[in-house]
């Protein structure tokens, strides 16, 4: 058999040129590099010693399956996952992703002239994500600005499904959100102290109702210092929660500490937010609503009429609940070998002909295939050490080894909590989609001057130097001019008492 026929499957990792670091943090790391069989763009995750903790293992697994089952244009796309060279003894896993230029709180953070164009966009895209996300009976439980990653013409991607969930109607709730951890200042107010039996899709929509809301202002909605600034702050601004809503809740001492808050009116929303779109501070309140039952769906809020000449149906699609045999291993006690069997298995789903062979009972060889991954490994090492010397910034740190990452690197002074191809839409189906901005739109910045001093991100057409911690608003928001549609435009805590101090049995 010819060299190459034989390295086809094996020998993969020659296929991609790596170019540079692009990412770092106690998961491993992240580099851009170029398929040179099509000559895209990628960046290729290393995540270190998979296997080192069986919890944060299950995490991975359970994260490249959501992503393998998730397929629509506003969530990031595994492309590609290496064949390891042994199947019952890797440690390391290399994931292809398609390369997005930064995330939606570095736009934020740098370009205070986004525009009600931008805010309506932007809000498209999440809630259309969302309502395909939700329709899949998945939760996502930790939406914030650095986990949507955009692109300089105008794309957001969904991205980090480290703490998503499937949900089944026979699924125990309270160990189904035991583990929850998710950013306390996007987290709905029904997870800051444990206030109802079950929790809904409603948790991600309050999580999209205060990332818009700090588009629109430029800084963090409710940027609690624990659960009770937290609510004090959602009070603040929502007053307190009436008594229809605190008699829905079934946890007495919920109930109990809500009834005792100090009586707060709501403040209107045209005086929080004075420069917005009546229309956009409308659909806010529908998303913002303190009881899960009153806030509205994602379909729902898609046919706001805030959305009106840009929201199109035909692009909008739903998809069928994920299998529960998927999800069948959540079910039962996983050692580290069960565990590392079943990444395994979710691997070789981009790797047909080995995946044939696995299903028709092939007896599994015990030698190390003569893979290209230790060549792999060597570049990443190389990268790792070399960008560990020029690297002006601080790597990035995260409890949990999540899989899609932020594209740039932090800035070392913050240490607060804080998206391209052209495809086919359909209304049934989530198969790549193509969307761009609106006509008149303009883009995030230029990017080739607004980012410098640090990390390179490949935009599928050149190689700028972009920086490790900024995309800056450049002199002109219409450096790059978007498209248009074709028709429309298309740290768990604990719960509390009002002195932030611990109540057991909440």
């Amino acid at each position: 058999m010819p060299d190459k026929e034989f390295f086809t499957e094996y020998g993969e990792a020659s296929q991609y040129e790596i170019q540079e670091v692009i990412g770092k943090g106690s998961y491993g790391i992240v580099a851009s590099a170029i398929d040179t069989h099509s000559g895209e763009r990628v960046a290729i995750k290393k995540i270190n010693n998979v296997l080192e903790h069986v919890s944060d293992a299950i995490r991975i697994l359970r994260e490249i399956k959501l992503l393998r089952l998730l397929k629509h244009p506003d969530i990031v796309e595994i492309k590609h996952i290496m064949l390891p060279p042994c199947p019952r003894e890797f440690k390391d896993i290399y994931v292809v992703f398609e390369l997005m230029e930064s995330d939606l709180h570095q736009v934020i953070k740098y370009n205070d002239d986004l525009s009600p164009g931008h805010h309506q966009f932007f809000l498209y895209q999440l809630l259309r994500a969302l309502k395909y996300i939700h329709s899949a009976n998945v939760f996502h439980r930790d939406l914030k600005p650095k986990n949507i990653l955009a692109n300089a013409d105008c794309k957001l991607k969904i991205c980090d499904f480290g703490l998503a969930r499937a949900s089944f109607s026979d699924t125990p709730t309270a160990i189904f959100w035991t583990d929850y951890v998710a950013t306390r200042w996007y987290r709905a107010p029904e997870l800051c102290g444990c206030f109802y039996s079950k929790y809904t899709p409603a948790v991600d929509i309050w999580s999209i109702g205060c990332i818009f809301a700090e588009m629109l202002t430029g800084k963090p909605l409710f940027p609690g210092k624990n659960v009770v600034h937290q609510l004090d702050l959602i009070t603040d601004l929502l007053g307190t929660p009436s008594y229809e809503s605190i008699a829905r809740i079934r946890n007495e001492k919920a109930r109990r500490y809500l009834t005792s808050l100090k009586k707060k009116p709501p403040v209107p929303f045209s005086q929080k937010f004075p420069d917005s779109d009546p229309l956009a501070l409308r659909l806010l309140e529908r998303l913002l609503a303190f009881d899960p039952e009153d806030r509205i769906s994602a379909e729902e809020a898609l046919a706001d009429p805030y959305f009106q000449g840009l929201a199109n149906v035909d692009c909008e699609p739903s998809t069928k609940h994920i299998p529960k045999l998927e999800f069948e291993f959540e079910r039962r006690k996983l050692t580290k070998d069960d565990v590392r069997e079943l990444i395994y298995r979710e691997i070789l789903e981009y790797h047909p002909q080995m995946l044939k062979e696995y299903l028709q009972g092939a007896e599994q060889i015990h030698f190390m295939y003569p893979s290209g991954v230790d060549q792999f490994r060597q570049q990443f090492a190389e990268l790792e050490e070399h960008s560990g010397k020029s690297r002006r910034s601080t790597p990035l740190h995260r409890k949990h080894a999540s899989l899609p990452r932020e594209r740039v690197c932090q800035p070392k002074e913050e240490t607060l909590e804080q998206s391209n191809e052209s495809v086919k839409r359909t209304s049934t189906s989530a198969s790549r989609a193509s969307l761009h901005s609106p006509p008149g739109l303009q883009s995030i910045g230029n990017l080739e001057s607004a980012l410098k001093n640090g990390c390179s991100v490949q935009d599928g057409l050149t190689r700028p130097r972009y920086s490790s911690h900024i995309l800056s608003r450049s002199s002109s928001m219409g450096a790059y001019t978007c498209s248009s549609v074709k028709g429309k435009s298309c740290e768990a805590d604990s719960t509390f008492n009002r002195n932030g101090e611990l109540v057991k049995g909440f």
